[in-house]
């Protein structure tokens, strides 16, 4: 070989090597680690029951996820604790399963709050339903049996907690740690009709008393999203989404009471009054829902801190 020969493969070498280098990175290579992928199975032969306890038959017919990674205070690192959960499926609702062992079992922390209010140990399943990896429904269980839920859209930066879906969950409390058992129905997420689904999901744990937290999919703490990097549920199949029709009726009264004047037909001595509403949420089609209000009351409305970004 002559020497310009030489070069000109060298100088192709090198520009193959840029190139890859450049173009040709691996999921391992990313600085979050390989996407998880989880498998789920069918419940069979029948459903677990939803009391804290994952004993049922139909656990058995799942593996667990492992491998959770500390977020903080030690970012990257191991948990001081293991968790493992498990996912099963019907064709109307998802069943997550969810074990976090403590080696300290009477200290986990178990306070009775008020819905959405994130207190004590807790554990959380995220599901990117939609699959835009933008969206999700955030579904929580503290180690007391007091539920959360947040509708989470922006990548992150928006959790709605005034979304309260109708879901069911039970923990329960042994020499291992805790567990806790949901029961999530197809009919509070939205999802396109098909026959096999793919959905990103997070699986979070929070130790309260050493102000832990850990992640089935790491993602570490100065990442700029959240949903976008979630793992992934394969193994979803039959299932349908369904056309959801929600009616909330309300009545308001109100009775008044003055001194009464003779001969006036105004001031008979009382003043009553009667009125009433409907709000409406239908869903149009798998991705498109519809609101509607008849005869509102708006000094019953809240500030909605629902935020949409047009950007």
């Amino acid at each position: 070989m002559s020497i310009m020969q030489f070069k000109t493969h060298l100088a192709t070498i090198l520009c193959l090597f840029v190139a890859s280098s450049l173009f040709g990175g691996t999921q391992t290579d990313h600085p979050l680690g390989a996407k998880k992928i989880y498998v789920t199975k069918p419940a069979e032969p029948l459903p677990p029951v939803i009391d804290g306890r994952l004993d049922d038959q139909a656990w058995q017919q799942a593996e667990w996820a492992t491998g959770f990674t500390q977020q903080r205070p030690d970012d990257g690192a191991k948990p001081s604790q293991e968790t493992a959960f498990k996912i099963v499926f019907d064709k109307h609702n998802l069943y997550v399963g969810i074990r976090a062992y403590d080696t300290e079992p009477d200290r986990v922390v178990r306070r009775v709050t008020r819905r959405d209010r994130f207190d004590g140990d807790l554990v959380e399943i995220n599901i990117d339903s939609y699959f835009d990896h933008r969206t999700a429904f955030s579904f929580t269980l503290n180690a007391a049996g007091v539920r959360g839920d947040e509708y989470v859209s922006n990548d992150g930066d928006n959790w709605d907690s005034s979304w309260d879906p109708v879901w069911f969950g039970a923990v329960a409390v042994d020499d291992q740690g805790w567990t806790a058992e949901m029961k999530i129905p197809f009919s509070q997420l939205r999802f396109a009709n098909k026959d096999e689904h793919v959905w990103g999901i997070q699986v979070m744990r929070q130790i309260f008393r050493k102000e832990e937290r850990s992640l089935w999919q790491y993602i570490p703490q100065n990442s700029g999203g959240w949903v976008s990097y979630f793992g992934e549920l394969h193994g979803l199949k039959g299932i349908k989404s369904s056309r959801r029709v929600e009616l909330l009726p309300y009545s308001v009264s109100d009775l008044r009471r003055f001194p009464r004047e003779e001969g006036n037909p105004f001031a008979t001595g009382q003043n009553s009054h009667f009125s009433g509403g409907l709000d409406a949420k239908m869903a149009v089609t798998s991705d498109l829902t519809l609101d509607l209000t008849v005869n509102p009351d708006f000094g019953q409305v809240e500030a909605d801190p629902s935020e949409v970004n047009l950007t």
